[in-house]
């Protein structure tokens, strides 16, 4: 048979990537038509059972109120006992581990938050009831004003760590704060302000600007203010990164000076912007909204002499928030967060690529060493596993590249490995269940042995899923993605009995032939083969079959507008 030309291979591949592309964007095309339909729909449905969670006397709500986009709450004699506000749609961008969520926030008739209640959440299920049952992350904003609540730093649940801290950021986007800084944490304090205000007695955020904090002496008297550049410049770069920069103002709101609090950037070039009064001046004696109108370009801010880039990013970061700073509510600015466990999961990927391309997977005792740190590192310990749950997630409201870098990072080179490396590098080095396997396999003295007819029929399973996974996606079907498939079942105390009874069937039956979880059980894998280049890609086959399907039952739902009933 003649061997297919490369260029037919090259086409063929490119039209199923095409496929592909085609189906993550009529699943999200799809998702937000749904959702706009949904809005009023989410709104209208806020019923006193729910309120009479946070306001056990409520009676009725009110109209709508524009000054703060939510209702009021009375009691039965007609008084006011506070309001309600919904986190969406202004915090729907936030996608925690697989979508957004809706929390209801009630605050006091003396704007003090009660408490909060999730109303709907694209999460998994088990995820989003972790966070519901943290007592501890559930009352940790109560008795906070909504300027405070709209700055407070709240700490994830652990096990649902994406879905509380989406959770967290809904509100303070809901609420106008902007999120914390990850890379500058340190917040002002008084004695870095008495270094210019000597009599200093208090800090007060500012009326109607929360991040621009009031300088007070022991009579109350104002002397001044002081406001950071931090989170909002965090992505102003100078020669090796960002810096925090401290403004401070007269009693008139006229910037008076400025100084690099903690900086990226090495010093002597850091010290050089305090020693160089021309660059002050071109800031000097301005207010927050004649800072946020300064053009730069036509300043000719050159930067200071031997510290051009960080000079350069200063100036950036003053304009950048001070723009920030002069609007109220302050928008919300998202700033890059790589933590810990982000370069954790990195650094498992790139062992899994070294262990893939070189001979080091050819030492067995290295093999296993490397399968163990998968299953307790990678999966119990860090969770950051690819599914088709998060996948239909981030299809249908957005990557959050910010909340979690790591595991988008992971996800890339999953997707990405196999079309131009022809390795399957996600599934035979990286995938904590099929590490699992791998560690228990030929541990029985005997195997089943399937008849072809039997194979045959088992490959066809991870097709059906992946329709399962489609049709549920563009219906907006009510099915926990995450119960399909074994993964979520290393954070064991999360997952659901679906996910449970899945990892320990599919474990259970690799013992007895080998990968059989991988081999006829996994949607994902069966995905991640399809993309995958490799000698037969000049050919058509039943993969391609499944994948035509799949994109004709996405395309004629997405044309017919079809959803499931409510």
């Amino acid at each position: 048979m003649r061997t297919p030309s490369r260029i037919n291979s090259y086409f063929f591949q490119l039209v199923r990537l095409a496929v592909f592309a085609a189906i993550v964007a009529l699943i999200r095309y799809q998702h937000v038509r749904f959702t706009a339909r949904q809005a009023g729909v989410q709104e209208a449905a806020l019923t006193l059972d729910v309120v009479r969670r946070l306001f056990p006397e409520a009676a009725r709500l009110t109209g709508w109120d524009a000054a703060h986009g939510g209702r009021g709450v009375a009691d039965a004699a007609g008084r006011t006992l506070g309001i309600v506000v919904q986190t969406s749609p202004p915090s729907d961008r936030v996608i925690g581990y697989s979508g957004p969520t809706n929390t209801l926030v009630g605050l006091d008739a003396d704007d003090r938050i009660l408490g909060i209640e999730v109303l709907h959440s694209g999460d998994t299920p088990e995820h989003v009831a972790q966070v519901i049952q943290d007592r501890r992350f559930m009352t940790a904003l109560r008795g906070l004003t909504w300027d405070e609540a709209a700055q407070a730093k709240v700490d994830g649940v652990s096990g649902a760590t994406l879905t509380s801290m989406s959770i967290a950021e809904g509100i303070r986007v809901r609420l106008g704060g902007s999120r914390p800084s990850h890379l500058f944490p340190q917040p002002l304090s008084l004695e870095e302000v008495r270094s210019i205000f000597p009599t200093a007695a208090r800090l007060e955020p500012a009326a109607g600007q929360p991040a621009v904090l009031e300088v007070r002496d022991a009579r109350g008297e104002l002397l001044g203010s002081v406001a950071r550049t931090s989170p909002a410049a965090d992505r102003e770069m100078g020669y090796q990164g960002p810096t925090d920069t401290l403004m401070v103002f007269d009693a008139q709101g006229l910037l008076m000076t400025f100084h690099a609090r903690h900086s990226f950037d090495n010093q002597p070039y850091v010290g050089y912007l305090d020693d160089d009064d021309y660059f002050l001046s071109i800031f000097r004696g301005k207010s927050l909204a004649e800072l946020a109108a300064l053009d730069l370009q036509a300043e000719q801010v050159e930067g200071v002499s031997g510290a051009t880039m960080t000079s350069q990013a200063v100036a950036r970061g003053l304009v950048r928030a001070a723009g920030v700073l002069s609007t109220s509510p302050a928008p919300v600015r998202r700033s890059f967060s790589f933590a810990a466990r982000d370069a954790g999961t990195v650094s498992v990927v790139a062992l899994a690529v070294l262990m893939s391309f070189t001979r080091l997977r050819g030492y067995r005792g290295l093999r296993i060493a490397f399968q163990l740190l998968l299953v307790g590192y990678l999966g119990l310990l860090n969770g950051d596993l690819l599914s088709q749950a998060l996948l239909v997630g981030w299809a249908r409201s957005g990557v959050p590249w910010h909340l979690a870098p790591g595991l988008v990072l992971l996800t890339a080179a999953a997707l990405v490995l196999p079309v131009v490396t022809r390795r399957q590098v996600y599934c035979h080095h990286v995938c904590p269940f099929g590490a699992l396997q791998q560690l228990t396999r030929s541990r029985l003295p005997w195997r089943w042995h399937l008849s072809p007819r039997a194979t045959q029929g088992l490959r066809a399973l991870p097709g059906l899923l992946l329709l399962l996974v489609v049709l549920t996606a563009m219906l907006h079907v009510p099915l926990n993605l995450a119960g399909i498939e074994p993964f979520d079942a290393f954070v064991f105390w999360v997952a659901g009995t679906a996910t449970l009874a899945v990892a320990a069937v599919g474990l259970l039956a690799s013992l007895v032939v080998p990968m059989a979880y991988c081999r006829f059980g996994c949607p994902t894998g069966g995905m991640l083969e399809f993309l995958r280049f490799h000698g037969r890609s000049g050919r058509l086959g039943w993969r391609d079959g499944w994948a035509a399907a799949l994109l004709i039952a996405a395309l004629t739902i997405y044309l017919a507008d079809i959803t499931w009933p409510a």
